[in-house]
């Protein structure tokens, strides 16, 4: 697997199908613009989210990639991740968690902990899981990893 391949700028790739409107997902950017983490935005042919986001994480330099299907899908991977398992994946009609889907990738990025999807009565931006689920995923991430070595 090529991580990068050859863009310099460190930033989060975001791939979409050829047959959607970039606008359906301005949200989803707005959340890595929100955590300061720039995003390259290409339209790439395919259809399908599980792999135009594997595509993206491993084009970028930082290993983090958003794919946005005609599947109805947006899913954010991780490079050294299984193509079949990205870390989050919802549905393009959920305007609210696009904006945490990509504030998630930004926090990626950093190395800080992920907001939550769930609904609850404050302020979703403001709401992050607990360290139980992060050790979980984080688990996850490690053993992947031991596996590809």
């Amino acid at each position: 697997m090529t991580i990068n391949n050859g863009s310099a700028r460190p930033a989060i790739h975001v791939y979409y199908s050829p047959l959607l409107n970039d606008s359906s997902f301005r949200p989803l950017l707005y959340g890595m613009e929100e955590e300061g983490i720039p995003s390259v935005l290409k339209k790439k042919e395919g259809n399908n989210s599980m792999e135009l986001g594997h595509q993206a994480a491993t084009d970028s330099i930082l290993g983090v990639g958003i794919g946005v299907g005609a599947d109805n899908q947006i899913v954010l991977h991780y490079a050294k991740l299984p193509k079949d398992q990205p870390l989050f994946q919802i549905k393009q009609n959920e305007k609210n968690k696009q904006r945490i889907l990509g504030s998630n990738a930004a926090r990626l990025v950093k190395g800080i902990p992920f907001k939550t999807f769930q609904e609850t009565g404050e302020d979703e931006a403001n709401s992050t899981i607990s360290a139980e689920e992060i050790a979980r995923i984080v688990k996850k991430v490690l053993q992947r990893l031991e596996e590809i070595t």
